[in-house]
């Protein structure tokens, strides 16, 4: 799988310059702005329009994070959620929505900058960037995953709310795409299906 490349064709927003604020994610140097910014460039909408989450997706996060925090050890883990950063060298500064730190990798104190360690799993629910004319989705997933990979996170989990559709992807092994009524391994002893779950908080799929 080819990693996203860094060239001035990838993405040119527009000649206006973009606030920082709008920047999603940087990979290879390049950056990636949120989904709708040209919207707020124009001033049809404010930047919290475009950074809030759907009900659906803000229902699975809570859903996950109560599955993670109910199945995995509390003084073993770190769970990190509200997009929090990856920094995995120059040029190269990801979003993710959830991220399951091991607790013993992480420096103490926590700082104020991005997390630069791999963490354990990171899930991520559907595609949140503006993407370039020439960059379809399925590319940009498979490359920021293979990206994480590469860095030392030992799972990468796609749930994409659109096709009902969970990605799987763990190094050196086949990527495994399934869908909501599948059961889905974390970590050892935490499992999710995730179906179930949406369906007993009366989200009919």
């Amino acid at each position: 799988m080819s990693a996203v490349t860094s060239t001035s064709t990838r993405h040119s927003p527009s000649s206006r310059k973009v606030p920082s604020s709008l920047i999603y994610e940087e990979i290879d140097g390049v950056a990636y702005y949120y989904r709708g910014y040209r919207a707020v460039l124009s001033r049809q909408k404010n930047k919290e329009d475009i950074m809030g989450a759907s009900a659906l997706q803000s229902a699975i996060v809570s859903l996950l994070i109560h599955i993670l925090y109910k199945y995995l050890p509390f003084d073993d883990y770190l769970i990190a959620t509200n997009e929090p950063g990856l920094h995995m060298g120059p040029g190269n500064n990801l979003s993710n929505d959830i991220a399951v730190y091991d607790q013993t990798s992480l420096p103490v104190p926590l700082d104020d900058k991005y997390f630069s360690v791999p963490p354990n799993v990171v899930t991520e629910i559907d595609v949140k960037i503006d993407l370039p004319t020439n960059l379809g989705e399925t590319e940009y997933v498979y490359d920021k995953t293979q990206k994480m990979l590469d860095f030392g996170v030992k799972k990468v989990i796609w749930i994409l709310t659109k096709t009902q559709r969970t990605l799987i992807a763990e190094p050196n092994q086949r990527w495994i795409l399934t869908d909501w009524n599948d059961t889905v391994d974390i970590l050892p002893g935490c499992s999710l299906e995730l179906g179930t779950l949406l369906r007993s908080k009366g989200v009919i799929l």
